[in-house]
């Protein structure tokens, strides 16, 4: 059987609550960071010291990153399986949960290179490398500095296949949701096939029966091109979708999608409300506006800094009571809420703290000429993306 090694990104999205945050100089604890720093135009390249690899086999990787005009870069890299392990000069350190930067890498020439081992386990399989990077301007804000995540695929002991998450579970995916794996059955919410249109719906894919729904149910790019008429109910608001209470009447007519005070669509939670459905925007009004069956998500008043940042239980913003912060300790977090990460935090004598643990003053890696020129490393945003072939990844 080929042993092949193929590397291909994808494209991840990270959505969360956006709160005031220092960049981490010294190392990203986690994944991730998105509301601290902008994104776009950062190249990611992930490279494997051989291009097949076995079972139990250890490899060296570099991670490359590339952005214009941009001084230090610093980054988090996690693995599903297999071990990583920090690499002497290549800039990284190990973390409970994968490795961080030691220091922010100077970019010179636009570019900075983080080298890591990782061993494969012991049976065939794949793994997927996660990758979180900022690259920085170096003038210790979150202004001006470019953040990306990748996701980057590694086959060891057999051959390579790709294939598309899949949603809906229709049997075809989504062309920006790869995954590559093992040749062989598609692993659980993934699908052989791509293409699919729009992968929330079951009954949309490639071939599907086009129904009159002014929807493009089988992914041709063409609208109700001879269309079959579909069961229609009642709509008495208008707002193009029924309820539960509707879906059991028996006033239902065969016709298209745009029949006036009938709909196709189900969900509605508030069939005399035009305003609340399953397409409306939610915003702050103790209401469920979009009948996802939750009230206000992610639009209530948010105050308090770092980790003391929350949500507020009303609309009104003066109910808003930020988290109490805590006294600082080595975890990479800002415990007491002061826009610093681990200042002063306690380690017993003959020890400091470095990247979230206290360690031996003699363990501590010296990290000069690792830096740029006194920047500050930062949080990540989100991109990616891969070639295959030759053990190499480049960002699409």
């Amino acid at each position: 059987m080929g042993r092949t090694l193929i590397i291909i990104g994808a494209i991840a999205t990270a959505l969360g609550v956006s709160t005031v945050a220092a960049a981490h100089s010294g190392g990203q604890p986690s994944a991730g960071c998105v509301g601290c720093h902008g994104g776009g135009d950062v190249e990611l390249g992930l490279s494997a010291s051989s291009g097949s690899i076995e079972p139990g086999e250890m490899v060296t990787v570099t991670l490359t990153v590339a952005s214009a005009g941009q001084s230090v870069a610093g980054v988090f890299i996690s693995a599903d399986t297999g071990e990583l392990e920090a690499l002497g000069g290549g800039g990284l350190a190990e973390v409970n949960s994968g490795l961080t930067h030691t220091s922010p890498r100077s970019m010179a020439g636009g570019s900075a290179e983080f080298q890591f081992r990782w061993t494969a386990p012991n049976d065939p399989g794949a793994v997927r490398f996660s990758v979180s990077v900022l690259a920085a301007n170096g003038n210790g804000g979150s202004s001006g500095d470019r953040g990306d995540d990748g996701d980057f695929d590694l086959v060891y002991g057999c051959t390579a296949q790709e294939y598309w998450y899949d949603g809906d579970g229709d049997g075809f995916g989504r062309d920006d949701a790869p995954l590559t794996h093992c040749v062989g059955g598609a692993p659980q919410q993934y699908a052989t096939a791509g293409a699919d249109c729009d992968d929330s719906r079951e009954s949309v894919y490639p071939g599907a029966v086009e129904l009159c729904n002014l929807r493009d149910d089988d992914c041709d790019e063409e609208i109700d091109e001879d269309a079959i008429p579909i069961e229609l109910f009642p709509d008495g608001d208008g707002d193009g979708y029924y309820g539960q209470l509707e879906s059991e009447s028996l006033d239902i007519v065969v016709g298209c999608v745009g029949t006036p005070d009938y709909a196709g669509e189900p969900g509605d939670c508030e069939p005399d409300n035009p305003e609340m459905h399953p397409d409306a925007e939610e915003v702050c009004n103790l209401y469920d506006d979009n009948c996802d069956g939750r009230v206000d998500e992610r639009v209530r008043p948010i105050c308090g800094i770092g980790w003391c940042a929350r949500e507020a239980w009303t609309c009104e913003a003066d109910t808003c009571q930020p988290g109490e912060p805590t006294p600082e300790t080595c975890n990479l977090l800002d415990d007491d809420c002061d826009e610093l990460v681990d200042e002063d935090a306690p380690c017993d004598e003959g020890m400091s703290c470095y990247v979230g643990e206290c360690r031996p003053d003699g363990e501590i890696p010296d990290t000069t000429g690792e830096g740029g020129e006194g920047g500050e490393g930062g949080s990540m945003g989100d991109s990616g993306g891969g070639t295959t072939g030759g053990g190499t990844g480049a960002q699409q």
